[in-house]
């Protein structure tokens, strides 16, 4: 399996897309294996949104990880995503790469409000980028936040949202909210995030969980 990386960056936060550029260089994702994705400054941002997700979905592999410029990510995020089976799952709709707020003490299902926080770094299947994307854009053009909107179409679409254990991607809490968040816990991974870690073959937050799923819900 294969996946692309996409970077939802805005044009005027080259600080924080140069500490995510060297993040990802030091990963496995290497320093020009990845699509930047530059919101104009004369755009709405919820457009730049709606047309970057569009053109992660036209990636030509399998899945498809769209990061926020403000973002680090663990160094064996290909591996790690590559490895981990519960992409494979007929419910799934999307991977919470970031754990919001600490949310998650091991892999597993999100099951908490539908509009939730955190699409920092998310990977999806490309092949149902175009249809979530039809659902949450009309919710973002009334107001929702883009996290919330997204969360919010998968629900809808009947698909369920995986949060990896632990967090492969974390957001530094020293910038402001592009959507005016307010500070708040939600913003970091709260120590869940692990920059080293690697799943190993006997891991059983990925493949072991996937072939006995009773034992890890």
């Amino acid at each position: 399996m294969k996946t692309s990386v996409y970077i939802l960056a805005h044009w005027d936060r080259r600080e924080a897309q140069s500490r995510l550029f060297d993040s990802l260089a030091a990963s496995d994702v290497g320093e020009a294996n990845y699509h930047l994705s530059v919101h104009p400054a004369d755009r709405p941002a919820r457009e730049h949104w709606r047309d970057t997700h569009l053109r992660a979905a036209k990636c030509g592999t399998d899945l498809v990880v769209v990061l926020e410029d403000d973002a680090i990510v663990n160094r064996h995020l290909l591996h790690n995503i590559n490895t981990w089976r519960w992409t494979e799952d007929g419910s799934f709709g999307a991977g919470w790469l970031f754990n919001a707020g600490g949310y998650a003490g091991r892999d597993c299902w999100y099951q908490g409000p539908h509009a939730w926080y955190g699409t920092v770094g998310v990977v999806y299947h490309a092949r149902h980028l175009p249809e979530l994307v039809e659902a949450a854009y009309p919710l973002i053009e009334a107001g929702t936040p883009w996290d919330k909107a997204m969360s919010l179409a998968i629900h809808r679409k009947r698909r369920r949202i995986r949060v990896h254990y632990p967090s492969l991607v974390e957001h530094p809490d020293d910038l402001p909210s592009l959507m005016g968040t307010p500070p708040n816990p939600l913003r970091t991974s709260r120590g869940t995030f692990r920059l080293d870690w690697r799943r190993g073959q006997a891991d059983t937050n990925g493949v072991d969980a996937y072939r006995f799923p009773h034992l890890h819900r």
